[in-house]
């Protein structure tokens, strides 16, 4: 496994509960979960910093909210 290195981490019941969730429903291993969810983060973030908008749009009330990532 080049390039790549192992690390351990601590996770609340509830955060390692919904990770395990997302693994089963996608059908992928915690370790992917993991990988989506900071390749998601960084790509938000730096959508933010170039100075775009990242929406949620709620299609039956179509109200719109702004997310800020810090």
């Amino acid at each position: 496994m080049s390039g790549y290195q192992k690390i351990s981490v601590n996770l609340s019941d509830e955060v390692l509960g919904a990770a395990r969730a997302l693994a089963e429903s996608k059908n992928v291993t915690l370790t992917e979960v993991l990988r989506r969810a900071i390749s998601t983060r960084v790509f938000l973030e730096q959508a933010q910093r170039d100075g775009k908008a990242v929406l949620l749009k709620d299609p039956k009330t179509n109200e719109i909210e702004r997310l800020i990532f810090e």
